[in-house]
């Protein structure tokens, strides 16, 4: 994902089909944001799954801590 931040504009990804996340893959989401930041790029998840918004709220995480490198696009 990383490479991906660095070689694109922006990064989109497709959420909706997301069934498992841990935190590992939130670490991973809020890496890439700040890698994305960095680089003056963003991340855009496309409709995040419930099971995305679930895990960002067991791990004690709210969308608004992302700032302006990742944003969650409901659709």
């Amino acid at each position: 994902m990383t490479s991906a931040v660095r070689a694109e504009a922006d990064v989109e990804i497709d959420c909706s089909a997301l069934a498992v996340i841990d935190l590992a893959g939130l670490q991973l989401l809020i890496s890439a944001g700040r890698t994305a930041r960095a680089a003056g790029k963003r991340i855009r998840l496309q409709a995040p799954s419930d099971i995305l918004n679930a895990a960002l709220a067991r791990a004690g995480i709210s969308p608004a801590q992302f700032g302006d490198c990742i944003h969650m696009n409901r659709a």
